[in-house]
């Protein structure tokens, strides 16, 4: 082979590997807003749905339970991306699905109250 040649097919693998890297990020930076898209629909549910039982409205299972699939549907793609706060979101379903069973200090401990998953949220984005 040519020396020509040579440097030709080297800069065209070098290019090719810049497109799948280019191609990654691109995935990553779909995969990243996806999962903060689910993360605000539910933060914003559930924001919505504390200020109005702070307001005096009654509790309201189905809304719970719409509020908990918004948490699970959050976690699965923060898999990939954060899963440590996959796992929040998946404790913050949980707390959803059974509210009576959770506690302020293992709300706090978990990492699930609405501000930590708000600052969560906001390190994702700014990360």
């Amino acid at each position: 082979m040519s020396e020509p040649t040579v440097v030709f097919t080297l800069f065209d693998k070098a290019l090719g590997v810049l497109g799948l890297i280019r191609d990654h990020k691109k995935r990553r930076t779909e995969r990243t807003d996806q999962a903060l898209l689910a993360l605000y629909a539910a933060l914003t549910e559930t924001r919505s749905y504390i200020s109005e039982l702070d307001a005096g409205k009654e509790r309201d299972p189905d809304r719970e339970f719409a509020i908990a699939r918004l948490w699970q549907t959050a976690s699965v793609p923060l898999r990939e991306i954060d899963p440590e706060l996959a796992g929040r979101c998946f404790d913050k379903a949980n707390y959803w699905m059974e509210p009576y069973a959770w506690d302020a200090p293992r709300i706090k401990a978990k990492g699930i109250a609405v501000d930590q998953m708000l600052d969560a949220t906001r390190r994702l984005l700014l990360g």
